[in-house]
């Protein structure tokens, strides 16, 4: 129902558009073509070359300066209602976010720097969570789908997102400064400056952002503190060209990020009739999807740091260039997460406190072509290196509990007050190195046909040591600390990657290709499963192998009408072997903390398995006039994991109830007694794959633009833009029945005033107007908090006999949702060079 009211509310405000199209058309003389043609044209780099949108042979969604101007998307994530397909979703722990293209994740917890996805700051490979904290001074974003690597950066296997960032005008001055005010005290100034200092030489530019919001928008009920999000940022670039063959670029960029925020969540018992909450459960009343709240007693508190340097050099001789891209980016990251959210024992306030440290530089230098060869070839070869380390200091609470203990079987709680065991867990500096060499020759068969191809040859290293439980980085250096065994994640691979395509032009109109090609990621650690010794299923869920990918492609690309009206469509097969499925709900295993006892613990396990993915990706667009134009965009996306073993939750018959595994995920959470009696010496079950869909999203997903400007005087236009981003029904983690997601659109408008070349606009804009709040992810069981009992022997009640353990669980769910309705308003002026 809440969907159907936003197509209609959409579908009423398009007809609006169209009928005032045509009322304005009859009286509009008709615009020479040239006109359009000029407006239409988009130039993308997605091959390392300028080229037309329309003319690359493969897909690239280009995200213009314009578009995230009119859009006012200050949000990197809000890219994705005009990027369908691509999901963006931030992370709990706020690391950065999980992106999802194609069928297939990227988590930041699972594959650190080496996604599914790869980021970039012009040619800089970068860490995504780096590009998804800001969103300022930007040129352009090019998403390319489909493997990567043969022509820039790292091997990607289903695409790259290349950031443009605005680079300094040599010719003429300029600023511009945007301001937005919206809901729940949402603030955003960005603002920039352009300066030449030798004319045609060297210029500078420094731009600038704050934004302050309420984050999530969740609230607490327990906890008076306001939810909130800080960014502010700086960018200083400069730009020098001091002959017509030179050319010189370095950029730098600080960052510093905060949040406070709650933990959505949900009654248990509005979506779970059969949930009987503990005796011991605390209750703050019901809790509803909309209402947006949280019993969390304190919240999260994340801060990040981050500073980027980019520098790049280009000599242009005998019709050849040489290229060198450069960078380094270091990155501070600071979490204090409560472990007891929903406050069995608020006088402790047990936090988890996590800080990790990271650095990483590429250089990359190439040589390329700029004159076509002998009439017929162009190319490209090179040399990529890149080198990162990270380290990690974490402090995980236990929370203990002291009880009297009489042979043979008589406990009975002692009047002491629980209490906190931090442990330290440290990750110590790992050393990460990438080195390869590529080359991409491209052969012009005529006017019409050509044909491409590039091999790069990959050497990866990496000496992670693994993971130290009870150690600081203090103990580390006594050399006194113990590893986990099972934890190594060190590894050397040596990887060919191809790339291959053929496209025929059948006239100005038509353009058909076809390519394949292969990609390969490096072996992979899930971070979070802390156990201080492992079994073979948690090794063998937790790091595994490199993963491989072969990728088909066939698609067209036409444009009609003097340009105005734009259809592509490509459709592509993928199959992955070894690919790094997260479970999409904490799985039940027997954890060993710190002090040897056993608890019932709780991580999303990964498990390497293989992936087919079949898609569709349409674009449709159309411009009558310069003053109306309408967009849309279509995607269809379906993964589905082969035969495999996955990580599960099996401990008990859901046919009978008694304890023992059957081979099917459990619909009931078990106690650790019946996971000891149905696991043995294992601490973590598995279960046939249910060949279900590799990520948690919909099949299907669109996107629908439109705008109307219509002069208001000779110094100003007037309009009216519109776009609703669908998501189709989706059935995310196949073993939790209560996460699945029905198809919903969201709605954005906007209408204001603009200089018709540009000079200043204001804009209203409503975001998510139906005000629609959607179930995106819930939980399979309710939220528990578990102590370690510790067992004192009689007669003085001083000396521990033993231990044991118990799980409080609540009334309450995590669930996330949609994003919350904001209206606001947007005033952008800017004058010279922009």
């Amino acid at each position: 129902m809440i969907a159907s009211r936003a197509f209609v509310i959409g579908g009423t405000s398009l007809i609006v558009l169209a009928n005032s199209v045509s009322a304005y058309a009859q009286d509009k003389p008709t615009e020479p073509s040239s006109e359009l043609r000029a407006e239409d044209v988009i130039i993308v780099e997605a091959r390392r070359r300028d080229e037309n949108l329309q003319d690359v042979p493969l897909v690239v969604n280009a995200v213009t300066s314009d578009q995230i101007d009119k859009l006012n998307i200050r949000d990197f994530r809000d890219i994705t209602g005009v990027v369908p397909g691509l999901s963006l979703t931030p992370n709990a722990n706020g690391i950065g976010s999980s992106s999802s293209m194609r069928g297939v994740n990227h988590d930041v917890n699972v594959s650190g720097n080496n996604g599914t996805i790869q980021y970039y700051y012009n040619d800089a490979p970068v860490a995504s969570n780096l590009v998804l904290q800001a969103m300022y001074d930007i040129g352009q974003i090019e998403v390319l789908r489909g493997p990567q690597g043969t022509l820039r950066g790292k091997a990607t296997p289903s695409g790259s997102i290349t950031v443009g960032l605005r680079k300094p005008d040599l010719s003429q001055p300029g600023a511009n400064v945007s301001v937005s005010a919206g809901s729940a005290s949402a603030k955003n100034v960005q603002a920039a400056i352009n300066v030449p200092i030798i004319a045609d030489k060297l210029g500078v530019r420094i731009a600038g952002l704050y934004d302050y919001n309420r984050g999530n928008r969740v609230y607490s009920l327990n906890n008076d503190t306001d939810p909130m999000r800080r960014t502010r940022s700086i960018r200083a670039s400069a730009r020098a060209e001091p002959t017509d063959f030179l050319k010189f670029d370095f950029v730098y960029q600080a960052l510093q990020a905060n949040a406070v925020q709650f933990d959505q969540m949900e009654s248990t018992d509005l979506f779970d009739p059969s949930s009987v909450p503990s005796s011991n459960a605390q209750d703050y009343g019901s809790i509803t999807l909309k209402d947006r709240a949280s019993v969390m007693a304190y919240p999260r508190n994340l801060s990040q740091n981050f500073k980027f340097y980019g520098w790049d050099a280009q000599a242009d001789l005998l019709g050849q260039s040489l290229i060198y891209v450069g960078s380094h980016q270091t990155t501070t990251f600071h979490a204090l997460t409560p472990q007891d959210t929903t406050n069995f024992f608020p006088s402790l306030a047990p936090t988890q406190r996590t800080t990790t440290r990271s650095d990483g530089t590429t250089h990359e230098i190439r040589l390329q072509n700029q004159e076509r060869i002998a009439g017929i070839f162009d190319y490209v070869v090179g040399f990529f290196r890149s080198e990162g380390s990270s380290n990690t200091v974490n402090y995980s609470p236990t929370i203990l509990r002291y009880f009297g203990r009489i042979p043979p079987s008589t406990t009975f709680p002692l009047p002491i007050a629980p209490s906190i065991n931090n442990t330290a867990i440290y990750l110590p500096p790992a050393g990460e190195t990438e080195s390869s060499f590529f080359g991409n020759v491209t052969v012009h068969l005529g006017e019409a046909t050509e044909v491409a191809g590039g091999l790069r040859r990959i050497k990866y290293v990496n000496d992670a040591s693994g993971l130290y439980i009870g150690c600081t980085p203090e103990t580390f250096a006594t050399g006194t600390c113990v590893q986990t065994p099972g934890t190594e994640n060190d590894a050397r691979v040596h990887k060919t990657i191809y790339n291959a395509t053929v496209r025929h032009r059948f006239n100005d109109s038509l353009m058909v290709y076809a390519a394949t090609g292969s990609s390969w990621r490096p072996p992979v650690r899930a971070i979070g499963d802390f156990s201080v010794a492992y079994s073979p299923n948690e090794i063998e869920h937790t790091a595994f192998g490199s993963e491989t990918s072969k990728s088909y492609e066939l698609g067209f690309k036409s444009d009609w009408f003097d340009h105005s009206l734009v259809f592509n469509v490509t459709g592509y097969h993928q199959k992955f072997k070894n690919y790094p499925y997260r479970a999409g709900t904490g799985i039940y295993y027997i954890n060993v903390d710190s002090t040897g006892a056993l608890t019932r613990g709780q991580f999303n396990f990964i498990s390497a398995v293989p992936v087919n993915v079949n898609g569709v990706e349409a674009e449709l667009s159309y411009r009558p006039s310069s003053r109306f134009n309408l967009s849309t965009t279509l995607n269809y996306s379906k993964s589905k994991i082969g035969n495999a073993m996955v990580a599960c939750t099996d401990a008990l018959n859901n046919a009978t109830g008694a304890v023992g595994s059957d081979g099917i995920p459990d619909v009931v959470v078990p106690t650790l007694a019946q996971m000891q009696a149905a696991y043995g010496a294992e601490h973590l079950a598995v279960c046939p794959s249910s060949r279900g869909s590799a990520t948690f999203l919909p099949p299907w997903s669109g996107s629908l633009q439109a705008e109307y400007t219509m002069p208001v005087d000779r110094r100003a236009d007037g309009y009216l833009r519109g776009l609703l981003a669908w998501r189709g029904k989706s059935q995310n983690d196949p073993d939790n029945p209560f996460d699945n997601v029905g198809a919903y659109g969201l709605l954005n408008l906007f209408v204001g005033v603009r200089d018709p070349g540009g000079a200043w606009e204001l804009s209203f804009y409503g975001k998510n107007i139906t005000d629609i709040t959607k179930l995106l992810s819930r939980d399979s069981s309710p939220i528990s908090t578990g102590t370690v009992d510790i067992l004192l022997g009689a007669p003085t009640f001083r000396t521990p006999v033993g231990t044991a353990s118990s799980t409080f669980t609540s009334r309450y769910t995590n669930v996330t949702t949609t994003p919350a309705r904001e209206f606001g308003v947007n005033f952008r002026v800017a004058f010279g060079s922009r």
